[in-house]
């Protein structure tokens, strides 16, 4: 089965049509996903929309880049107002803002059970040694991706197919 593609919108004021790419599971131990891009470019939405600060502090998005590479850094300075719609990184956003904070939810959730489940499955990637064996737990890491294939996979699934 290919996997499937969402369009959400073009890079402001550009032909560039961004996607979200479907969800797969990578290296036989964790789900990959939230790959944002076209033929021209590769990021992940946690880095353009959930993790990256604002001057006060408060995430926002990298909408850095890939969004206006030419233009070099936009200073934000309203808080969260820029986050909230897709239509201030994309021209024919096409999600409402109600839906776009869903999806945004749903991924917060996608990014921090990803996490858990690498933590673990191998107790993270900073070092390798020391490791003791109640610090790793396989069922733990399966009960997580569980989690993700049969919950917040499809609830994020369901939100990019959902119109109003």
């Amino acid at each position: 089965m290919a996997k499937q593609k969402w369009y959400l919108g073009k890079i402001k004021n550009t032909d560039q049509r961004v996607y979200l790419e479907d969800f797969s599971f990578d290296c036989g131990w964790y789900w990959g996903g939230g790959y944002i891009g076209n033929s021209q470019f590769h990021c992940h939405f946690d880095g353009c929309f959930l993790d990256v600060p604002d001057l006060r502090g408060h995430p926002l998005g990298n909408f850095c880049t890939p969004w206006n590479k030419s233009e070099g850094a936009k200073v934000i300075t309203n808080g969260s107002a820029c986050w909230e719609s897709l239509g201030f990184f994309l021209d024919d956003a096409q999600y409402s803002e109600k839906e776009w904070w869903r999806i945004k939810d749903l991924f917060k959730q996608f990014y921090a059970l990803k996490k858990a489940a690498e933590v673990f499955q191998y107790g993270g990637h900073y070092t390798s040694k020391g490791r003791r064996n109640e610090e790793i737990s396989k069922d733990k890491a399966n009960l997580m991706n569980q989690h993700i294939e049969t919950v917040i996979i499809p609830a994020i699934r369901d939100a990019l197919n959902h119109k109003e």
